[in-house]
């Protein structure tokens, strides 16, 4: 199982440095196109990782009721976040509400003066998440790899939000298209570590309670070797003498 572990950490971290580098290649010099905006093979693989999260968080959920670990109520709601996120990226959805009510209003926070109009609401999201982070990192905790992966996640989402949240209007167009590029690959960093979490502590649970595989029983070499039954019946069905 420690061969497993480690297979996937290293297969998620190629593909968090193989994918990005794959689409800013395939449309450069324009290498932003694919990867900046909303609703691009990038959302795509976003979308994927978090998926992957949720459904990993409800076997989890699953596997934690039936041996009776806890907390297990957790899992939960951290894969209904995670479902949430995903169907946010496919719909781009609180980007439409900025876009469509909130900037056009003017809408802001008074005390983040470097946030857009109606740029936060990600930022809301981000102050659920810690909220609940003592409850998930209690859940997580047993397991080194698995709380490790989680404390990656959570760095990598904080420094996408970050990013996220500064008003773009003060960067160059240039400047714009690189960092959020750049928090667009941040993002998928976070959300992979997610995974990587979730699918560790599954594999831990695993490990820990399922049975281990009985070796099967060899043959003694000494025994002697079975005899036949070489005794033939009689005519009226008891048996007879060994055959001459």
């Amino acid at each position: 199982m420690r061969r497993a572990r480690l297979t996937l950490v290293l297969a998620l971290a190629v593909f968090w440095a193989v994918v990005p580098a794959l689409l800013a290649a395939a449309r450069w010099p324009r290498y932003w196109e694919w990867i900046a905006p909303e609703l691009t093979p990038m959302t795509w693989v976003q979308t994927m990782a978090l998926v992957l999260a949720a459904a990993g968080c409800a076997l989890v959920a699953l596997v934690t009721a039936r041996i009776g670990e806890r907390p297990r109520w957790i899992w939960w709601p951290l894969g209904a976040g995670f479902f949430a996120l995903a169907v946010d990226d496919r719909f781009a959805l609180h980007e439409r509400i900025r876009d469509g009510y909130l900037a056009p209003r003017g809408v802001t926070v008074p005390f983040l003066p470097w946030v857009a109009p109606g740029d936060f609401l990600i930022m809301g999201v981000a102050v659920v998440g810690l909220a609940l982070l003592p409850f998930v990192w209690r859940a997580v905790r047993p397991d080194t790899g698995a709380a490790l992966a989680l404390a990656a996640g959570v760095v990598l989402s904080a420094a996408a939000v970050g990013l996220d949240s500064v008003d773009p209007a003060t960067w160059s167009t240039a400047a714009e298209r690189f960092q959020q590029s750049f928090e667009e690959v941040l993002e998928l960093g976070g959300g992979l570590a997610f995974l990587a979490a979730v699918a560790l502590r599954l594999l831990g649970l695993l490990d820990t309670h399922l049975p281990a595989r009985a070796p099967a029983p060899e043959q003694d070499r000494d025994a002697p070797a079975p005899v036949p039954d070489t005794a033939a019946p009689s005519r009226d069905g008891a048996p007879a003498g060994p055959l001459p």
